[in-house]
């Protein structure tokens, strides 16, 4: 079973896969949830974090264990053992690997520990009883849409050279944008062949790895238009390697390098108000979060079936044009919320 066909798969059979005894405690017995995040090196997951942290909060004979796992797969797995092998009644997981994650999963699942994965996803279908994300290959199309409607505008035509700095593959996150990105921009190409792809390279979701990678790409391109990043750390650092060759010129410059990220970090935030960076995908890792702490409330003490197998997230586009109205205050800037604490 693929991603997509997991999506439309029935939570029914999710929740009769992970029906146990752990079903006393919807008689109001103490929960205790065990909480794993790839990384806190990522403002997005330390946004993430603060959403779990403060949804638990609000529960009443809630016990979270809180751990991280410092961007490794093998500590990660090592402390989700940590956790169930403490009797967690639920898992909230953040993979760093889809597929390292798996026979941890597998070993909470046959526990009847539920799993319910935050972000990126493991890569075994039907294994995670709630798998909530934002549509990652959605995002990606829709940096490559936004990348050809500006250089329409600059150019009269769809035309250039783009960069691709690809997030960290091997996550579902990091996959999905890349093909998501990659398979609109053949879609563009296909009616505007003077858009040119240069050079495509793995970021790792990494400001330093993206800086050297910028840095080296426009050493080996005196012309590129515009840069599509896995994350906001990815354009961010492309943003520093533009600065540092002193070709970081004003939006409305014909030969401004187009930057657009994904998360709406901070730093992508006062680089979009400033008019240095276009754009960023934003998601919202404070209320994602915080659903999947209901969800776990909703499998212990409300009705199974109504938890979805797979959900995508709302996201929003942010420009200097829109950062500060009233839609995108409706939907929430994570990233100000988080710094007023």
């Amino acid at each position: 079973m693929d991603r997509r066909q997991f999506m439309l798969a029935g939570s029914a059979a999710v929740a009769a896969a992970t029906l146990g005894g752990r079903q006393a405690l919807a008689a109001g017995k103490p929960l205790k949830i065990g909480y794993n995040v790839a990384t806190l090196a990522n403002p997005f997951f330390q946004g993430m974090t603060k959403g779990v942290v403060d949804a638990a909060a609000k529960y009443p004979g809630v016990t979270l264990l809180n751990t991280n796992a410092n961007g490794d797969a093998n500590t990660q797995s090592t402390m989700v053992i940590d956790l169930i092998n403490q009797g967690v009644d639920a898992l909230i997981l953040n993979p760093i690997n889809a597929n390292s994650i798996v026979p941890v999963v597998q070993q909470a699942q046959k526990k009847t520990i539920p799993v319910f994965t935050l972000d990126r996803g493991a890569a075994c279908g039907d294994c995670q009883t709630n798998f909530l994300e934002t549509d990652n290959v959605a995002l990606g199309r829709e940096g490559a849409q936004y990348i050809a409607t500006q250089l329409k505008k600059r150019y009269g035509s769809v035309k250039g050279n783009v960069v691709n700095l690809v997030g960290l593959l091997g996550t579902t996150a990091g996959d999905d944008r890349d093909r998501g990105f990659m398979d609109e921009l053949k879609t563009i190409q296909a009616e505007a062949p003077d858009l040119k792809l240069v050079a495509r390279q793995e970021a790792q979701f990494d400001q330093e790895k993206a800086f050297n990678l910028m840095s080296q790409i426009m050493a080996a391109n005196p012309v590129i238009d515009a840069v599509f990043n896995g994350n906001d750390d990815n354009a961010v650092g492309a943003l520093r390697a533009i600065r540092q060759a002193s070709r970081n010129l004003p939006l409305d410059d014909p030969k401004h390098i187009i930057i657009i990220g994904i998360d709406g970090t901070a730093q992508a935030l006062t680089a979009i108000r400033k008019g240095d960076m276009d754009a960023t995908l934003s998601q919202n890792p404070l209320t994602m979060a915080s659903q999947a702490v209901k969800y776990v409330d909703t499998y212990f003490n409300g009705d199974k079936s109504t938890i979805p197998a797979h959900q995508f997230w709302p996201h929003i586009l942010l420009t200097k044009d829109n950062i500060d109205s009233a839609e995108v205050k409706a939907y929430g800037l994570w990233a100000d919320e988080v710094a007023k604490g």
